[in-house]
């Protein structure tokens, strides 16, 4: 009988693992530039986070370790790998500061300077203004959502979808590493954000409130210009492979980066 009983809940262990992550599938593209689209996998699991993406011009997976605040980009079209310590980001974040400030000015010719006020638009759709409550428990993409519509200047600018994590059917840990990325993200690249008027302060407030987006759609001169859509949300077990950096790929350090990019130019 005793071993009858181990059995069995040894079998209901295997089957429902109680330590399950999130699985996210994404897809984001814009709607006024053509093949500018990126397929988007999100994997979270105690702490740890791994994002796939995938598109015409990008192809690799950022690693994210919420308790070291480490970040690990993995590009696959050139098979390196470039860590990114707390020292680097900081690095990062300092470069930015002198890049964002020349900006502006860099954009002299006609596209140029389109690319520059469609970022700027969107930055300003995304980041700034008070949402305000559009419809309750609306269905959108098999999710139960609240809808928000945020206007800048008398023009709609945003609409979003969203859905608590329990809704969603996301555990709150997986969430808070979601949450924790979306914050270091936000702040290491504040200096070029704030260059093109992002409201930093209020979007890491609205951080504050356990929101997962389903659906959003940015506007640019009242017409729709870029669009999110979640495509699935599951329940999933990873094992630690899937948080570690491809093996044979090249390592490459900041200053690595710095002079690739100097080449480019």
């Amino acid at each position: 009988m005793l071993e009858r009983l181990f059995l069995s809940l040894s079998l209901l262990a295997w089957a429902s693992p109680a330590t399950a992550g999130t699985s996210v599938k994404a897809y984001l593209e814009s709607l006024s530039r053509k093949n500018a689209w990126v397929k988007v996998e999100a994997s979270i699991d105690q702490g740890r986070m791994r994002l796939d993406f995938e598109g015409p011009t990008a192809n690799g997976e950022l690693l994210y370790e919420r308790d070291s605040s480490l970040l690990t980009l993995v590009d696959h079209l050139h098979k390196t790998i470039l860590p990114l310590s707390a020292e680097n980001q900081e690095a990062i974040k300092l470069l930015l500061t002198l890049f964002s400030g020349k900006l502006k000015d860099q954009a002299s010719d006609p596209s140029a300077r389109q690319v520059y006020q469609l970022a700027t638009e969107n930055a300003q759709a995304f980041f700034n203004g008070a949402p305000r409550l559009e419809k309750k428990d609306v269905t959108e993409s098999g999710f139960t959502c609240d809808e928000y519509v945020t206007d800048l200047a008398g023009t709609k600018a945003r609409e979003v979808w969203v859905t608590t994590p329990d809704k969603a059917g996301m555990n709150l840990e997986d969430y808070n590493t979601f949450r924790s990325l979306a914050h270091l993200a936000v702040e290491v690249g504040s200096p070029l954000l704030a260059q093109l008027g992002a409201d930093m302060e209020g979007f890491q407030q609205n951080l504050a409130d356990p929101q997962w987006p389903v659906f959003e759609t940015l506007y640019y001169k009242g017409k729709a210009s870029a669009r999110y859509k979640v495509l699935s949300l599951h329940a999933q077990s990873f094992n630690d492979g899937v948080f570690q950096p491809p093996q044979r790929y090249q390592v490459l350090g900041l200053m690595d980066l710095l002079q690739e990019g100097h080449k480019g130019r």
